[in-house]
C-alpha cells in the first residue's frame, strides 16, 4: 500500500509511515518504531500521539515500557466517516455566510472583470464555469476540444447531458462531421468555409471568453452584462444567417 493514499484522506506523511510500520510489525516500542522509519524520535511520539487521538493507534504498558499497536484498519473508514461529518457541518456554515461575502465581493469588484488563462487546465476551468448556465452559446466552435481534452472530455460531456446544459454553436465548417455533434442537448449550424479559424468565442451568462486554440491554448474572459448581451445578439443574427 503506498502512503500517498493515506495522505490524501487526510494523514501526514509521517502518521502514514509509522501507522504501516505497526501494521507490518505489529506491538512494538516507540524505538522500533525509530530505527524501522527513520523519523526522529520526538517525531515518533508526537505522530504516536495523533494517530491515537485518530483511533488509529493504541497501546499497552508492560515493565513500566509502553507498546504501540495498530487498530484495525477499519478505523481508517470511521476516520473518514468523521472526516466527512465535519465536512458537512462546514459546508453548512459556509452557505450562511455566503450571502455576507458576496455583498463584500459585490462592493470591491469592478464593473468589467477580466482574466487571462493559459493551457489546457484554464479551458477545464471555464468549461466547469459553464455548467452553472442552462444555455451557452459559440461562435466559431472547432470541436478541438474532444481532441485536446480526451480524458476530461467524456466525463465532463456526460455530466453536461444530464444536467441538460443546452449548448448551441456556430461550428466552423470542419468540425461539422465531429463526434461532438451527436451529443445530447447540442444544436448546430455550419458557418460558412471561409470564417474558419482557431478562436472560439464562448458565451455564458455575464461572460463572454475568447478561447484561441493555439499549442498552448490561451483564453482572455471578459465579464459584463451589456458586452455578453451584444454577443448575444451577434450569435442569434448569424444563427438565423447561416
Amino acid at each position: 500500500m503506498k502512503p500517498s493514499l493515506l495522505k490524501e484522506i487526510g494523514l501526514t506523511e509521517t502518521e502514514s509511515k509509522v501507522y504501516l510500520c505497526l501494521l507490518s510489525i505489529g506491538a512494538t516500542s516507540a524505538g522500533r518504531i525509530v530505527q524501522e522509519t527513520g523519523v526522529f524520535r520526538k517525531n515518533v511520539y508526537d505522530t504516536l500521539q495523533t494517530l491515537i487521538e485518530k483511533g488509529l493507534v493504541t497501546y499497552v504498558v508492560e515493565n513500566k515500557i509502553k507498546y504501540f499497536q495498530p487498530k484495525s484498519p477499519e478505523n481508517l473508514l470511521r476516520f473518514l466517516e468523521e472526516k466527512k461529518s465535519r465536512i458537512n457541518g462546514q459546508v453548512i456554515e459556509i452557505k450562511n455566510i455566503i450571502p455576507e461575502l458576496l455583498q463584500k465581493f459585490s462592493s470591491i469588484t469592478p464593473e468589467i472583470q477580466s482574466e487571462i488563462y493559459r493551457g489546457t487546465e484554464g479551458i477545464k476551468t471555464i468549461l466547469n464555469e459553464c455548467l452553472n448556465y442552462k444555455e451557452i452559446l459559440f461562435i466559431g466552435a472547432t470541436g478541438e476540444v474532444e481532441n485536446r481534452l480526451p480524458y476530461f472530455w467524456p466525463k465532463y460531456n456526460e455530466k453536461r447531458e444530464k444536467m441538460k446544459v443546452m449548448w448551441k454553436l456556430l461550428l466552423v465548417y470542419e468540425a461539422r462531421h465531429k463526434a461532438i455533434t451527436k451529443s445530447k442537448y447540442y444544436q448546430y449550424k455550419v458557418l460558412p468555409k471561409i470564417v474558419s479559424g482557431l478562436n472560439v468565442i464562448y458565451i455564458y451568462g455575464d461572460y463572454m471568453a475568447n478561447v484561441l486554440w493555439l499549442e498552448k491554448p490561451v483564453a482572455f474572459v471578459i465579464k459584463h452584462k451589456s458586452l455578453a448581451e451584444s454577443y448575444r445578439k451577434y450569435f442569434h443574427y448569424l444563427w438565423n444567417k447561416v
